[in-house]
């Protein structure tokens, strides 16, 4: 089907049935038509299709928009995690129901959109950057030790930036995520002075039978 090397040079692998009609000049019905006929493609959802051989990156951060890979998705893209995952983590300004794609599942995580920043463009998807994947994951509740873990890999790759960790901390607007980033922060060995001026003075559980404190950044943790 030429419409989908014409879509594909578009750098358009994930379409609706409105964009491939507009690529072949013919109305919606008689797209809907071909697309369901064609071999070449994945149905997605009701109207949204995938070339065949599109990256679950692409699939999962095009479906909406705004939106943007994150999570456990987003430790496996940068190699944080040696986790095999089939669950892709979106973070969106809508609910969405989840969708199952092959072996693979995309879920979608709504947000303020006060947080709908920290994210790039990766070929045809969109994918947090390293300092907003901690902390969405952080906001999520994302296990704390997985976090530990992933933080010093991440400062020993030179993959992220303390200055733009602890902006990204106090832009989101929640206050025990500071004392969380911090605490896994300064355990990676990365500085936390402004983050210092930002601690919540009531302890932080991140885990109900938590049974370890750190003091400064006044978390219980396990």
């Amino acid at each position: 089907m030429d419409v989908l090397d014409e879509l594909s040079r578009a750098n358009k692998k994930v379409f609706t049935t409105y964009d491939a009609a507009k690529f072949m000049g013919k109305p919606i019905a008689y797209a809907s038509l071909m697309l369901s006929k064609s071999r070449d493609v994945i149905r997605i959802e009701r109207g949204v299709y995938a070339i065949k051989g599109a990256d679950m990156y692409e699939i999962a951060s095009n479906i909406m928009f705004p939106s943007y890979v994150s999570l456990l998705a987003g430790m496996q893209y940068y190699g944080l995690i040696d986790q095999n995952i089939i669950r892709y983590s979106v973070i969106t300004l809508e609910r969405h129901k989840g969708i199952v794609s092959g072996r693979n599942e995309i879920e979608f995580r709504k947000v303020r959109r006060q947080l709908m920043f920290g994210y790039v463009k990766k070929g045809g998807a969109y994918i947090a950057e390293p300092e907003k994947l901690f902390v969405d994951c952080l906001y999520f509740n994302v296990r704390l030790q997985l976090l530990l873990d992933a933080m010093k890999m991440a400062n020993e790759e030179n993959m992220v930036s303390a200055e733009k960790l602890e902006e990204y901390a106090i832009r989101a607007g929640r206050k025990t995520l500071v004392n969380k980033l911090g605490f896994i922060m300064e355990s990676a060995g990365l500085a936390t002075e402004k983050l210092e001026n930002h601690i919540y003075r009531n302890y932080v559980y991140t885990n109900a039978n938590g049974k370890k404190i750190n003091k400064k950044w006044r978390i219980v943790y396990d």
